[in-house]
């Protein structure tokens, strides 16, 4: 997937103990909340468009 300096802010309520599993990757790895969300969502994308080829 490309990087490009454009986003989009997305609001997407979650479950609270997701939440705290985020939380804790990101002070863990010391990257921010965001950066963990937008791994997760750009391989679970990444899957889906996989599974759509197969």
């Amino acid at each position: 997937m490309a990087h490009t300096t454009e986003t989009k802010v997305l609001t997407v309520p979650i479950p609270l103990l997701l939440a705290d599993k985020v939380d804790h990757l990101a002070a863990s790895l010391g990257c921010s909340q965001g950066w963990i969300i937008q791994q997760a969502l750009t391989a679970w994308i990444e899957q889906e468009e996989e599974r759509e080829t197969a």
